[in-house]
């Protein structure tokens, strides 16, 4: 691998882990959301199953930084490759994306003269930039014009002094914790996007640094904190909801001190380890291979399930959401394969 790490398995087993956290957190949210207070049983799975995976972002950026802060770049062939890589399909899916929203507006108000087709999709643009799972593909191409400075000056670091800078990103993520950040839509207050995204820049350090390290020794710590961490996002939750007297979402941010030590400890469990089972190994190894294509499409394919019925409500959430999980990464792993089998493919589908 490019970046010189030599068993590259537990890689693709954290991006796994990160597309199905994805899917999990798009699943359980709506259930989260919907029945505070009313059923709070089928409540706090939901809770439960959505604190369980709030490294998934996280792992995506850290998983970045363990892979590419380990290589000198030549700026303009970086920039080319993620080009390619990344904004091409990008921009396919935002047509995909945009086309879709308009064929579910009600026909009362879905625009048809090209001009206020334009004038439509440019206020969706600005509300939700398309679909607001995209904000983390906006965040993450502009962090990509910094990566080939960051990990040249990184690789000059030693462990110690990435350690204290990594020590002040955690000062200034609880420091900053009180301001809202502009993340989804692209109206508004853009000073907070810009700290928004250099926050979240502190994870790609902090997979490099964990990269670096060598776990094996603390790997049951690991396990231990990474339930601590569920029961803690879980409880407080539940907490800060009632004292609120209505339901308050703020432990799940990403980030969060909790979600930076979910993040950690499910890095250091996962680093190094090898799936003996052929099976397995296909499975995360697949998975990842087309994990950007199914973070790109698979929020098309909830709101799909969802127009038929296929929603958490349509059985106990122990049993939807799992299937409904399933169901979507099943149905978007088989439309980027297929994309990917037609001419050009591989260029579009992610």
């Amino acid at each position: 691998m490019e970046s010189g790490i030599k068993n590259i398995q537990w890689l693709d087993t954290l991006r796994t882990l990160a597309v199905l956290g994805v899917i999990i957190i798009h699943v359980s949210t709506p259930a989260v959301k919907m029945i505070y207070g009313k059923n709070m049983e089928y409540w706090w799975i939901g809770n439960i199953m959505d604190s369980a995976v709030r490294f998934s972002v996280p792992l995506f950026l850290m998983l970045s930084g363990a892979i590419m802060l380990h290589k000198e770049y030549k700026p303009v062939e970086f920039y080319k490759k993620r080009l390619v890589r990344v904004l091409l399909p990008f921009l396919f899916w935002i047509v995909i994306y945009s086309v879709y929203r308009w064929l579910v507006l009600d026909p009362k108000v879905q625009p048809h003269d090209p001009y206020s087709i334009f004038q439509w999709g440019i206020d969706l643009f600005v509300k939700e930039g398309i679909s607001k799972h995209f904000w983390y593909i906006y965040m993450i191409l502009f962090i990509y014009i910094f990566v080939p400075f960051i990990g040249k000056w990184v690789q000059k670091l030693n462990l110690s002094v990435i350690l204290y800078i990594l020590t002040g990103w955690i000062i200034l993520i609880l420091v900053c914790k009180t301001i809202p950040l502009n993340l989804y839509k692209w109206s508004g207050d853009y000073g907070s996007k810009f700290l928004g995204y250099f926050l979240f820049t502190g994870y790609l350090l902090l997979g490099y640094y964990l990269c670096k390290l060598k776990v094996s020794s603390i790997r049951m710590y690991a396990m231990v904190v990474f339930i601590l961490s569920i029961l803690l996002s879980a409880g407080l939750t539940y907490f800060f909801s009632k004292q609120a007297h209505q339901l308050d979402l703020s432990i799940y941010g990403y980030l969060t001190l909790n979600t930076v030590i979910q993040s950690i400890a499910i890095f250091i469990l996962v680093k190094d380890s090898n799936f003996k089972n052929k099976y397995i190994s296909m499975f995360m190894d697949t998975i990842s291979k087309y994990s950007y294509g199914i973070y790109l499409v698979h929020i098309l394919v909830i709101g799909i399930f969802f127009n038929y019925g296929i929603f958490w409500t349509m059985a106990h959430p122990l049993i939807s959401i799992p299937l409904i999980t399933f169901m979507t990464l099943s149905t978007s792993f088989i439309i980027i394969y297929i994309l990917r089998k037609i001419p050009f493919g591989n260029y579009i589908s992610g």
